[in-house]
């Protein structure tokens, strides 16, 4: 037992492997030589780590934030969350064995649900689920009186259903978005990316794209998101180390460095790994959707991959600027309402989702309802962030302090409603 939980938990758990997997399948089946499928699998696995790795830094270059935020608006920030690695060993410390056999046995079900229903989507994000196992283990570990089996024989179940029908219901929203052709998302902003493609379709309009926004042609570099991300991050840590005060910020956030040098540096660094997503993107999707089709051919007839977020990224550079600083904006709204109502759990925009989310959901806004769309979908996300966080919390037991870090959309929306129902069945 123990050497399947490692590999599950070290191998199977690892996007990479899994993306590689698809690639060498793919290739197989369609009958391609040996010299073929060995170096597509390469740039297929180096297109994905760019893609990931690039991720994760963003995210980590972000938690600096909380620090500024919490102090401009003297509240403390909520335990330590500049150890992503630290507190991920702290939360599956008591729930990482039930959380392993969910996420093997989710992706299971996924599998057989995608080859013998009509819903044909694999989800690919091996990542995502992995989290949303340990959010489903954590629910019926401290909110049930199941026995351990049951648990991760309903979990499993649970998780399966999720990977499946937010990847069908998110391929119905993404027909309009650009550069979304042959995919669909696997990513826990899916209930926020609903929400927006509705909101847009209602709200909005679909002639006014965020991304015509008109600019003088001496700043039409602005429409490049490495440079506008620069800019914008670089910006936007200036402007909260000078609220925070500089003499404060040098002190507890930048090392010794004033808040310019700081803030350039990290603007550079935020531009730096963005590219590096890009560049991921193209390479990871020139090998991998062709691959998919022996699959889908072979396996899983008319199968449609289910894949992460940044993939849409390059079509909708202005709407990943606004969809985080929308997101941000009604995330810091609902911080100041929760404070204000004294609710009992201290809350903070959880920053790596902000950005991820927020970004999705504009680009989903935009595709629906243009300009408008974007800017009502994301400053929706950004609410149901807050909101759904401080619900949350109090129902994962031992896992809060990565949900404190990790709770994107879907873990705000659908871990509340989940929690409610096991409490009203308990």
């Amino acid at each position: 037992m123990s050497i399947l939980l490692y590999f599950i938990t070290n191998v199977l758990s690892q996007p990479m492997i899994i993306i590689g997997l698809v690639v060498i399948l793919g290739m197989a089946l369609m009958r391609q030589p040996f010299s073929k499928i060995l170096p597509s699998t390469i740039k297929a696995v180096i297109g994905f780590t760019m893609i990931n790795v690039g991720g994760q830094t963003l995210g980590t270059a972000l938690m600096p934030l909380t620090g500024l935020i919490g102090h401009i608006f003297g509240m403390k920030a909520p335990g330590n969350t500049s150890n992503i690695g630290a507190v991920q060993g702290q939360s599956l410390a008591a729930i990482g064995t039930e959380m392993a056999l969910i996420f093997a046995l989710g992706f299971v079900v996924n599998l057989l649900m995608a080859r013998f229903t009509s819903l044909k989507y694999v989800h690919l994000s091996p990542h995502v689920s992995f989290f949303f196992a340990g959010l489903i283990a954590s629910l019926l570990k401290y909110n049930t009186s199941l026995s351990m089996g049951a648990q991760v024989g309903i979990g499993a179940v649970m998780l399966g259903l999720y990977m499946t029908i937010s990847c069908w219901y998110v391929a119905l929203c993404i027909k309009p978005v650009r550069g979304a052709k042959g995919f669909t998302l696997a990513h826990s902003s899916s209930s926020g990316d609903l929400i927006a493609s509705v909101e847009g379709e209602l709200f909005g309009d679909k002639k006014s794209s965020i991304e015509d926004l008109k600019i003088n042609p001496k700043y039409g570099f602005l429409r490049e998101m490495t440079i506008a991300l620069t800019l914008v991050m670089t910006l936007l840590f200036f402007f909260l180390g000078l609220f925070a005060g500089p003499t404060w910020t040098m002190t507890h956030v930048a090392g010794g460095k004033d808040i310019v040098l700081y803030a350039i540096t990290q603007g550079v660094q935020f531009g730096m790994w963005i590219t590096v997503i890009i560049t991921g993107v193209r390479m990871m999707l020139s090998e991998l959707i062709p691959a998919f089709h022996g699959i889908a051919k072979k396996l899983i007839p008319n199968a449609t991959p289910g894949l992460d977020v940044p993939l849409l990224f390059p079509q909708y550079p202005m709407a990943v600027i606004v969809g985080f600083l929308c997101s941000l904006t009604s995330g810091l709204v609902g911080m100041v309402i929760l404070a204000a109502l004294h609710f009992p759990t201290v809350v903070f925009p959880a920053l790596i989702p902000t950005f991820f989310t927020g970004a999705a959901t504009a680009i989903f806004g935009d595709a629906h309802g243009g300009r408008r769309g974007a800017i009502i979908g994301s400053l929706t996300n950004g609410f149901l962030l807050i909101f759904g966080q401080a619900f949350l919390l109090s129902m994962v037991g031992t896992y809060a302090p990565i949900m404190r870090i990790l709770s994107e959309t879907d873990y705000c929306v659908y871990g509340p409603a989940l929690g409610f129902l096991l409490h009203l069945f308990h």
